[in-house]
């Protein structure tokens, strides 16, 4: 069996779902099937709190999309034209969004936020970008990270990225490249509530600037709130990336802003054959429809009493090494190691408890419809149980941890 996997490099196609980011010899190798939100694996069922990665966020093989996707396969797919369906929904986005006056459609996050750096460029005629977080694989932003393997140093160096939501950063990077900040693209949040100094100073540095502020939300669009990051902080970017949840786990993204910025695509090149998919489409569609106020208000309300629940028993490590900060946002929950030294360790640990339970873990919760109480408790007593392990008498995280060590995804390259 271990040259049947060996035909796919790292046997993965995605660095974060690879084998070496969960307990080695102990973590199943592959899923075979999903339902709910729950895995069946070589190595048995499990309670799944990834998610996909984020994207799925009712639950896995929902009937009801399901049965949607299958009445527009029927309708026919990679039309030679645009197809009407197309514009529809473009409009239904916008709509649904309150954002933005155009719409262009793709595959998945890289995708949409490469499209709006070459936007930035092409509008601005500047070329430094500044982000923070993460955007995908591709040159622009992969060469400032230490995965850059491939990347040549002169694209390498028009990217300059900052540390989380650092406003002193932020100030001495526009100061530093004054003149030449084609954007900045954030991810508004990354694992908690938002720095409003932040979101505030980055709307005013842009416009100082004349650079685009570039909203990412492959993350919290369509996760924190039905209208985004945009909606829950009440700050407008100039251009905004959707992905991940706009399609429950089927691949569609979107880029939406002004007609003024937008028609830069004419000019642009933005295109390839299955850019608007008419699977991908359709899920979006129904998912528009499907993630309403209500749904957004019991998965905040979800959100929040599992936050309160974690922070109360990983108060209770007693070693100050040890310690783990849990932070949110409505749909999502981080949990980080406080000294950094003993990140990976923590980190296996806690995945091996989850494991012994039976279920998958990778340091976040992309929280979904079909997380119930029964998978919250599970969840609590996991971390339970490592709370009780940290605080034994000759506890030992190197030794509990050791054969069974994860790697890092971000990691300095061979």
């Amino acid at each position: 069996m271990k040259n049947y996997f060996n035909v796919i490099p790292d046997r993965s196609h995605t660095f974060s779902k690879a084998h070496h980011q969960y307990p080695t010899n102990i973590s199943p190798q592959y899923a075979t099937e999903a339902y709910g939100c729950r895995l069946k694996t070589d190595k048995g069922e499990y309670v799944d709190w990834s998610m996909g990665i984020g994207p799925v966020i009712k639950g896995y093989s929902f009937d009801k999309l399901n049965e949607y996707l299958y009445n527009r396969i029927e309708k026919g797919l990679a039309l030679s034209i645009p197809g009407e369906y197309e514009f529809e929904i473009a409009n239904k986005l916008i709509k649904n969004t309150k954002f933005g006056d155009q719409v262009r459609f793709a595959r998945n996050g890289s995708d949409v936020t490469s499209a709006a750096v070459r936007l930035a460029r092409h509008h601005t005629n500047k070329d430094l970008i500044i982000c923070n977080g993460y955007h995908g694989w591709q040159d622009w932003y992969i060469g400032a990270t230490t995965r850059n393997s491939g990347v040549p140093d002169n694209i390498s160096k028009l990217t300059e990225k900052i540390d989380g939501f650092s406003c002193e950063q932020l100030e001495r990077s526009f100061h530093k490249n004054k003149g030449n900040v084609a954007c900045l693209i954030i991810e508004p949040m990354i694992g908690s509530e938002p720095n409003m100094e932040f979101l505030r100073m980055a709307k005013s540095l842009c416009k100082k600037n004349e650079a685009l502020l570039i909203f990412d939300e492959a993350w919290t669009g369509f996760r924190c709130h039905k209208e985004g990051a945009i909606g829950y902080t009440g700050i407008a970017p100039d251009v905004v990336c959707y992905g991940k949840a706009l399609g429950n786990g089927v691949p569609v993204s979107a880029i939406a802003g002004s007609r003024d910025l937008m028609k830069g695509f004419e000019e642009v090149f933005f295109s390839f054959t299955h850019a608007a998919d008419p699977i991908g489409l359709s899920s979006a569609d129904f998912m528009i429809d499907y993630l309403d106020t209500k749904f957004f208000n019991q998965l905040t309300e979800k959100t929040n009493f599992m936050k309160e629940r974690l922070t109360n028993i990983l108060d209770g490590i007693e070693n100050e090494n040890l310690r783990i900060n849990c932070t949110s946002y409505p749909g999502k929950l981080v949990f980080t190691p406080i000294n950094r030294q003993f990140s990976l360790h923590i980190k296996t640990l806690v995945q091996k408890e989850f494991l012994s339970l039976g279920m998958l873990f990778n340091m976040f919760i992309a929280l979904c419809e079909d997380h119930e109480k029964k998978e919250l408790d599970m969840c609590f007593e996991a971390f339970e149980n490592v709370v009780k392990k940290m605080n034994s008498d000759g506890f030992d995280l190197k030794k509990e941890t050791e054969k069974h060590l994860v790697k890092a995804v971000f990691r300095p390259q061979s």
